[in-house]
C-alpha cells in the first residue's frame, strides 16, 4: 500500500483544519504510524485513504479533549488562585497529601478501571467514546467509572452513605426520627 500517495491531500486537509501547517504534518505522521501499526490488518482495509483520514480526525478530536480538559484545569487553578492569592504553608501540605492519596488510591486500581476513570472523568471523554477507545461495552466503561469514583471517595463518606436510610423507607432512625420535646412545665399559683 502506497501512503506517500494521500500525504498533500491529508496535509491540506489537515492544515485547514487545524491553521497550523506543523501541526497538520504531526497529525499526517501520526496518522500514517497508527495505520502502519496495523500490521497484518492493514492488508483488510479496502480504502486506506479514508482510513488515514478517519484517524486524523480522531487525533484532532483528541487534542480538542486535551486543551478543553488542560483549559479546564488551568481555569480551575485561577480561581483556586483568586480565592486565596497566597496559601499558606498548613494549605499547600494538605493539598500536597491529598494529591499524594489520590494518585496511591488510583494506582492501586485495575488498569482497565483506572484507564476508563481517566478517559471520562479528566480527558471528558463520554461513556460510548472511551468504550470505542478501549474496544469494550458502555456498560463496561459505567461500571468501571462507578466503581472508580467508590474506589477514590473518602471512607468516611462511605460510611456515612452506608448507615443513612434508604429512600422510602418507613422506619425512623435516631439520625432522621424527630426529636422529643418535654412537655413544659406548668407554672404552679
Amino acid at each position: 500500500m502506497s501512503f506517500t500517495r494521500h500525504y498533500d491531500e491529508l496535509l491540506g486537509h489537515f492544515t485547514r483544519a487545524t491553521g497550523d501547517r506543523e501541526a497538520a504534518r504531526d497529525l499526517v505522521q501520526e496518522s500514517h504510524a497508527r495505520a502502519w501499526a496495523l500490521g497484518p490488518r492493514l492488508d483488510a482495509v479496502l480504502d486506506l485513504r479514508a482510513l488515514l483520514f478517519r484517524i486524523g480526525r480522531h487525533l484532532v478530536i483528541d487534542e480538542a479533549r486535551r486543551r478543553r480538559a488542560e483549559a479546564q484545569a488551568l481555569h480551575n487553578l485561577a480561581l483556586l488562585c483568586e480565592q486565596d492569592a497566597a496559601p499558606s504553608a498548613e494549605r499547600c501540605c494538605a493539598a500536597s497529601q491529598q494529591l499524594e492519596r489520590l494518585s496511591a488510591r488510583l494506582a492501586l486500581m485495575p488498569l482497565r478501571r483506572r484507564t476508563a476513570f481517566i478517559l471520562v472523568r479528566v480527558h471528558g471523554f463520554s461513556h460510548a467514546e472511551a468504550a470505542a477507545h478501549m474496544g469494550v461495552s458502555v456498560a463496561g466503561i459505567e461500571k468501571h467509572v462507578v466503581r472508580a469514583t467508590l474506589d477514590l471517595a473518602p471512607r468516611a463518606l462511605l460510611a456515612a452513605a452506608a448507615a443513612a436510610p434508604k429512600a422510602g423507607s418507613t422506619t425512623a432512625t435516631a439520625a432522621t426520627a424527630p426529636i422529643a420535646t418535654a412537655p413544659a412545665a406548668t407554672a404552679q399559683p
